[in-house]
């Protein structure tokens, strides 16, 4: 039992990370469909600095550089060029679907899988136990959650920054300026998505492989809409989907030949329609809006 515990951290972990990064983003008034783009990115960059220097905290940090270059091009796009938020996170994670499968094969001659020569690194290592296989930002993703919840609830930037999104022009009326708040999440989103995308690559594989996301940007959009926006809701919709992936890989390694291997690649994302069906169900039982994506005024 707590064997699966700890597969169900280490699969939700990336998800969970992301999943913060785009609640920050949609707290200020940007939905961010382009978790995705930003996951694969911050994978790639990391596992091709790896292997180039041998150096953990380098492919971290080029993540991190990457992830917040394209995050300020998101910003620009939706804020100066008033292009349709939806349509510029979709196209960033479709471009950066292509273009790492490019960068695999101009930069490594391949299409098969890079192998990183290090990791990241495991607290507990020495200790041993079940926890022993767990990266640093898995423990850091419980950091980052609280850190998160004490930002949004007890300080003023964080009050501004729900204010940008809720009522833009009410923020405006004030004062706040709410571009600025805007780009200041999605940055945080970016170095958040790269830290998701180093977990994803040189955590458990320590490689990269094209399209190694597999949708978990998308389930961390779903986390985002099912946890109400709530940095400790958002997080447990993520280890809710990320055990989902676990039970998944876990079925497909005991019951192989019982189970068909589609069925089992499924479960994440049938998980996802039947949560959210739920919550619609709950709050029109309530007499809540149904709506889970809130309309946003950029």
């Amino acid at each position: 039992m707590v064997d699966f515990v700890v597969t169900c951290l280490q699969a939700a972990t990336p998800i969970w990370l992301a999943a913060l990064a785009g609640m920050f983003a949609q707290r200020s008034g940007i939905l961010h469909l382009g978790l995705e783009g930003l996951l694969l990115s911050g994978a790639f960059v990391a596992t091709a600095t790896a292997i180039r220097t041998g150096s953990i905290l380098l492919a971290v940090g080029a993540a991190i550089v990457v992830n917040l270059l394209l995050s300020l091009l998101f910003w620009v796009l939706v804020t100066h060029f008033k292009a349709n938020v939806l349509i510029v996170g979709l196209g960033l994670s479709m471009s950066a679907a292509g273009a790492t499968g490019f960068a695999l094969v101009a930069f490594f001659d391949t299409e098969a899988a890079i192998q990183s020569p290090i990791g990241l690194p495991r607290p507990l290592a020495g200790v041993g136990g079940p926890l022993a296989g767990l990266s640093v930002l898995t423990f850091a993703a419980f950091a980052l959650t609280w850190v998160s919840w004490w930002v949004i609830r007890r300080t003023r930037a964080g009050l501004r920054l729900s204010a940008c999104g809720s009522d833009p022009f009410a923020a405006r009326s004030a004062g706040v300026p709410v571009d600025l708040y805007r780009m200041a999440s999605l940055q945080v989103g970016g170095l958040l998505c790269a830290l998701a995308g180093a977990e994803l690559s040189l955590a458990q594989v320590r490689s990269f492989s094209d399209n190694i996301a597999q949708g978990r940007g998308y389930l961390a959009f779903a986390a985002v809409l099912l946890g109400g926006l709530a940095p400790i809701g958002v997080s447990v919709a993520a280890v809710f989907f990320g055990s989902a992936l676990a039970f998944g890989i876990q079925s497909q390694l005991d019951f192989n030949d019982v189970l068909p291997p589609q069925f089992v690649l499924m479960l994440p994302y049938a998980a996802t329609i039947a949560a959210i069906s739920a919550t619609v169900v709950v709050k029109r039982r309530r007499g809540e809006q149904p709506t889970l994506v809130m309309e946003r005024t950029l």
